[in-house]
């Protein structure tokens, strides 16, 4: 009932527009009933009083039946649609405002396809609720009891008393295995959900599989999936089809019933007891609905339940009340100029870093941080420390899964140490806040998302007003000779590996510039940013980034792409080490 009295809160804006289709489905389906209720009135009529009837007022009052049940029924489906539609898209936007301060680490949590699934699947599906759930719930009262109400006025009490137990009957089969459908609604929410997931995992990973020869496990968990899929809908068509039998039933067994009880207590207003044995199939239409929203129902609830489940969920990362201002020099000022990026020596033949004003100021500090993911019960990081002055640059290495890139994950705050802090600007990001980092941290990693646009397009996702002359100077440093003009195609699929990610390099140098106090203000992270270059590239590209003057942590496989590097760690088992002499 929770997530009921939430779609109803929700749905408080549209209320009028689904008044009026309230109104238009209870006048609608009213004279679908007076339809099938005239002709039986009729017959009645004329085997009583033929003298009293006009067959040319009947065959009107028929024509103009059917006309308005016609128009009220398109007026019921436009109105409740464009309800819907608008709430929808309300909802979608409520959704996104809600999940994006918690990404990416929500995406880490539960899985990419599974997030996407809630958020887009399953906020279609909760459309039934706004344009076929209020309004068939509303008439599916209003409707019985005036045709109760009708009947006993004209055919008696005891009539109208089958009548009402007939059509309770109605409300009876909807409400058969209420609490198996609600049940059935969440198994298939999650099963949907998993073979999102499963689907999306094996697509990423399709040259791992057929390399080890994994194929047919996968298809066996799939099959595994699927059956647990079929065997919910197969629960759930089973009751549908009792509930579909026991409706026929109660229709032709009812209309029966309510004529045999009219006639053995009203003989002589047989006109109005064939019209209230009509009544029955008249207001089936309506009771029909209830039958299908059994299924339907339940299905929307057990959508929204996950909507706001996945909406409501606590940010990883918990924001201050008051975030605290950093201690640098972070007056606002604008990072791009009508001629470039702002950086010292940007334009100038020098390599070497110059470290901004006020040489005491720590760009960036990690201070004895220990770090664990929740499925895992050993820490990634264990009491590393790393302290990153204005203006230098830091390297990172270390083999696969030595928590390079959970450091650069701490610098962004996607996550908070279990122990020891992270500082940007002076201060503890925590007391900072998550948007004020963001501000001052840009991260350009290995696989870097990219639209189907061009390549301006995708550079002014990080600076919308930025001159092409700004855009150009980012591709320079960045290595790219990729024109402003280039369709780049799906995920950057027109592009090698190598042009993507100087093209998102490019990217998170125009993001920098963004930073309070401009290029030099920012922090600049490089986790394998560079992974698809030959060496001599990844040397070019590490030194046009330091000559922005910009403070920069580069993390690396391959050693020699930090060979330009101030300082340099070696991280094993989330440990730093010495590093190869090698290097």
């Amino acid at each position: 009932m929770t997530d009921l009295r939430w779609l109803l809160a929700f749905a408080a804006p549209a209320r009028g527009v689904l008044a009026v289709s309230v109104l238009a489905r209870v006048l609608g389906h009213t004279a679908s009933a007076a339809a099938l209720a005239l002709p039986a009135w009729a017959i009645g009529a004329a085997l009583t009083q033929p003298e009293d009837l006009s067959v040319l007022v009947v065959v009107a009052g028929l024509i103009v039946l059917a006309l308005a049940a016609g128009a009220l029924r398109y007026l019921e489906q436009l109105t409740g649609h464009l309800a819907a539609f608008r709430l929808l898209g309300e909802l979608r936007i409520w959704v996104m405002d809600r999940v994006l301060p918690q990404a990416p680490a929500v995406i880490d949590v539960r899985g990419a396809a599974r997030v996407l699934d809630v958020a887009v699947r399953d906020v279609d599906r909760i459309e039934v609720f706004f344009a076929h759930t209020i309004a068939p719930a509303i008439s599916a009262v209003l409707l019985p009891a005036a045709a109760i109400g009708f009947t006993a006025a004209t055919a008696g009490p005891p009539t109208a008393l089958s009548l009402a137990l007939v059509l309770a009957a109605g409300w009876a089969v909807a409400l058969l295995g209420r609490g198996a459908d609600r049940q059935t609604a969440r198994v298939l929410g999650r099963a949907r959900g998993d073979i999102t997931q499963h689907v999306a995992d094996s697509l990423r990973v399709r040259d791992v599989i057929q390399g080890a020869g994994t194929l047919e496990e996968r298809l066996a968990a799939m099959r595994e999936l699927d059956a647990r899929l079929g065997a919910a809908l197969t629960a759930r068509s089973r009751r549908a089809g009792v509930r579909h039998g026991a409706t026929t039933l109660r229709v032709w067994g009812g209309t029966l019933l309510v004529l045999l009880v009219g006639l053995a207590t009203a003989p002589g207003a047989l006109p109005a007891v064939l019209l209230a044995a009509a009544l029955v199939p008249g207001t089936a239409t309506g009771l029909d609905t209830l039958e299908r929203l059994a299924v339907s129902l339940p299905a929307g609830l057990e959508a929204t339940r996950r909507v706001r489940e996945l909406a409501e969920a606590s940010p990883l990362v918990p924001e201050p009340s008051e975030p605290t201002a950093p201690t640098g020099p972070t007056a606002p000022i604008s990072p791009i100029s009508p001629t470039g990026l702002r950086g010292p020596g940007f334009s100038g033949a020098s390599t070497q870093a110059t470290a901004p004003a006020g040489g005491s100021r720590i760009a960036a500090e990690l201070t004895d941080v220990t770090f664990r993911y929740p499925d895992r019960p050993d820490p990634v990081l264990e009491s590393i420390s790393l302290h990153l002055a204005p203006g230098t640059t830091v390297g990172i290495t270390g083999p696969t899964g030595s928590g390079k890139s959970t450091i650069a994950r701490l610098l962004q705050r996607h996550r908070d140490p279990e122990a020891g802090t992270v500082t940007i600007d002076g201060v503890d990001a925590r007391r900072l806040g998550s948007t004020q980092v963001q501000r001052i941290v840009a991260v350009a990693d290995q696989d870097p998302f990219l639209l189907d646009a061009t390549v301006a397009a995708n550079l002014r996702l990080a600076a919308p007003d930025a001159p092409d002359v700004a855009l150009e100077e980012a591709l320079r440093t960045a290595c790219s000779p990729l024109p402003l003009d280039r369709c780049i195609g799906p995920r950057g699929s027109a592009l090698s590996g190598g042009e993507r990610q100087r093209l998102a390099l490019a990217r998170t140098v125009l993001r920098a510039g963004q930073a309070p106090g401009g290029i030099t203000g920012a922090i600049l992270v490089l986790d394998e940013a560079t992974s698809h270059q030959d060496p001599l590239t990844q040397e070019r590209v590490v030194a046009g980034v330091q000559r922005l003057g910009t403070s920069t942590v580069v993390i690396a496989h391959r050693h020699e792409t930090l060979h330009p590097a101030d300082h340099l760690i070696h991280l094993e088992n989330g440990r730093v080490v010495p590093a190869d002499s090698s290097c």
